[in-house]
């Protein structure tokens, strides 16, 4: 089978977390992992307000600077700024 003219664009998945709202795009890093489809889907709302996921407190490079969602990874954010 050829794969010539097939889109080779791969997808990443991103997840967000439906405790603290944090996004990432590793399932395992967030306690309660939710798929979305894509940056519009989550950026710009108001992230959950509960307690950040354990595994994401020592992993949190970014938050967006325009909604305050904290994502591991800047291109899944709006607006990164670099914490600390």
């Amino acid at each position: 089978m050829s794969l010539q003219g097939m889109d080779e664009t791969v997808m990443t998945k991103i997840y967000e977390c439906e405790t603290c709202g944090v996004v990432t795009a590793v399932r395992g890093q967030v306690c309660a992992p939710r798929g979305v489809e894509d940056k519009g889907s989550y950026c710009g709302t108001a992230p959950e307000t509960g307690e950040m996921c354990s595994d994401m407190k020592g992993h949190l490079a970014y938050v967006c600077g325009s909604c305050g969602r904290p994502a591991e990874q800047a291109e899944l954010l709006c607006n990164p700024l670099l914490t600390g």
